[in-house]
């Protein structure tokens, strides 16, 4: 493929599947800023593998409106890609709402359900100001 060809068929790609990216990330609770993330890994994971996602491409007709194109195993690639990046973005966060951070830097993962007193909190039996 030509460079000219490469760059119509990534531009070709990021017009056809945007819209439906961020449509994963907004619809699975993401606000903007992380769908944004979202949309960029992404299109990086496609640039990672565009040696296959080229050679998978090769049965699209660039000259054909997207909306006439056949789902293709690009497509489906994309969109699964786009997927799979929401599902570990959404266990990143939980997984980081279960652990405390200290001043030193150091992290504690919590157990579940268990919510950290607030500043200045001491139970009544230990002798301090109670709440």
């Amino acid at each position: 493929m030509s460079g000219e060809t490469v760059d119509q068929l990534w531009n070709s790609l990021v017009d056809q599947h945007m819209d439906a990216i961020w449509g994963i990330a907004t619809t699975a609770g993401l606000d903007l800023a992380e769908a944004s993330v979202i949309s960029q890994l992404t299109w990086l994971r496609m640039a990672e593998r565009w040696t296959t996602v080229r050679a998978l491409a090769r049965t699209k007709d660039p000259s054909l409106h997207p909306v006439e194109q056949p789902t293709t195993q690009v497509d489906e690639w994309i969109l699964h890609t786009a997927r799979s990046e929401v599902d570990a973005w959404l266990r990143d966060e939980r997984r980081r709402s279960r652990e405390a951070l200290f001043a030193d830097g150091g992290v504690v993962r919590m157990a579940p359900g268990f919510q950290p007193a607030e500043p200045g909190f001491q139970p009544a039996d230990a002798g301090g100001p109670t709440r």
